[in-house]
């Protein structure tokens, strides 16, 4: 069940009427206990308020919202200006008007445009009115800091799951190649092949798109690719392969089709280069909380020519960046007649 979230709207007008409340008190009761006279604090208070909302949204919705994140700077200034001029104006005809004849007559003393009044009365206002508009501001950059963190993290998520679907063409295209060979040189296999082909694209079909699978079943698929692929090799290709304990384990989970391209890159630089007999071996074990695997193969000893670079070890780099940033560690060591490649990660 989705939780339920106050509309924005909503929640914004809740901060903003804590605010007023919580100034509303404290203006009150400060200025009540400070004078000890509740009453005339109450009168004062009430009487001001208005006019202090009136400026606050002023400045909020004109001042910093329209000109100021808006990069309007002559305008910005030009609604400050005017603010602190006008709204100075008005409470100063308030106070003069309704407040001073009441609580201070001595205030009447002076003229009603006496500026240096004016903008101590100005000053006061705008001192409150910083504030409101400085804890908005706050509250936006929040809000904006949640929304850019949830846009990288689905911008990251959409990158990862387009790094996991290339692995499916990748892998289908390895695969064509193999039933185009094995149908031209070993007929009588293609049933067997296909059977074993339409597993792994089960598997893909109902598995890939999980974020982690068991290590059990990756397993399976490992050693139905390896055996789909020794139907094209023959008894030239040796594969020996050492899971261990792993095969057992139901509990232990792995991003799918994780380990797939270090096998497919035995198969396309070891036995699809040469002509004579050649060996992969494979060793998954678990260390602790690290899991490593590693692929070594043979090598010819003079390539007939350059591979193209393949998208599986390119790919399986982007994927690992994503799944275990800083948490994983990829080593490939090429030496006379052999290639090894080491994958070390830690479990979650």
């Amino acid at each position: 069940m989705t939780p339920h979230r106050t509309p924005k709207p909503y929640r914004q007008a809740w901060v903003q009427g804590i605010f007023w409340v919580g100034f509303f008190l404290f203006e009150w009761l400060n200025t009540g206990t400070y004078l000890d006279d509740y009453q005339q604090s109450l009168y004062m208070i009430t009487l001001h308020l208005p006019l202090l909302l009136l400026a606050g949204y002023w400045h909020l919705l004109v001042t910093v919202r329209y000109f100021l994140l808006q990069g309007r700077l002559t305008g910005f200034w030009l609604s400050l200006g005017a603010g602190i001029l006008v709204f100075g104006l008005l409470r100063r005809a308030i106070s003069y008007t309704w407040f001073y004849p009441i609580y201070w007559p001595d205030g009447l003393l002076k003229p009603y445009l006496y500026w240096p009044k004016i903008l101590a009365e100005s000053m006061q206002l705008h001192l409150v009115i910083a504030l409101f508009v400085a804890v908005d501001l706050v509250r936006h950059a929040l809000q904006q800091q949640r929304l850019s963190e949830t846009y990288r993290r689905e911008k990251v998520q959409a990158e990862y799951h387009l790094l996991q679907s290339q692995v499916q063409p990748h892998f289908l295209f390895n695969t064509l190649n193999n039933l185009v060979s094995v149908s031209m040189h070993k007929p009588a296999q293609m049933p067997n092949l296909l059977q074993r082909l339409a597993g792994l694209l089960s598997y893909q079909l109902h598995e890939s798109h999980r974020p982690m699978v068991p290590i059990v079943k990756e397993i399976d698929y490992l050693t139905d690719y390896i055996s789909l692929e020794q139907l094209r090799y023959g008894e030239r290709l040796d594969v020996q392969t050492n899971f261990g304990e792993l095969k057992q384990v139901q509990d232990l989970l792995i991003p799918p089709m994780l380990l797939l391209p270090f096998v497919e890159n035995a198969f396309k630089h070891g036995a699809a280069q040469s002509e004579t007999d050649c060996w992969i071996q494979l060793q998954l074990s678990r260390r602790g909380n690290q899991l490593v695997f590693s692929a070594e193969n043979s090598i010819p000893d003079v390539p007939p020519k350059p591979s193209t670079p393949g998208l599986g070890l390119a790919n399986l780099k982007k994927r690992l960046e994503f799944l275990f940033p800083g948490h994983y560690e990829l080593i490939t060591l090429r030496e006379e007649g052999q290639f090894l490649a080491v994958l070390k990660f830690t479990l979650s």
